[in-house]
């Protein structure tokens, strides 16, 4: 799977499937959140919400991300 592409369509998107979900947990966990949780395209990075991470959307976390690794390689 080529996630950066999946991440792009997940930015662009307004609705998310529950195997989106599926990704997106396995993408944080993969990425230094072991107890991410995502429900109905909701991302809990704690595993719940918190002051530091309140839930966010999965298309927020893949703005995030895609940010992330603009910033980090100089290009998206």
């Amino acid at each position: 799977m080529n996630w950066k592409q999946w991440l792009k369509t997940m930015r662009e998107a307004d609705t998310s499937t529950e195997e989106d979900s599926r990704l997106m947990q396995a993408l944080l966990r993969q990425l230094g959140y072991p107890h991410a949780r995502v429900v109905s395209g909701i991302v809990y990075a704690e595993g719940r919400g918190t002051l530091d991470y309140p839930p966010e959307s999965i298309h927020a976390w893949a703005r995030i991300i895609l940010k992330i690794y603009k910033d980090e390689k100089g290009h998206e």
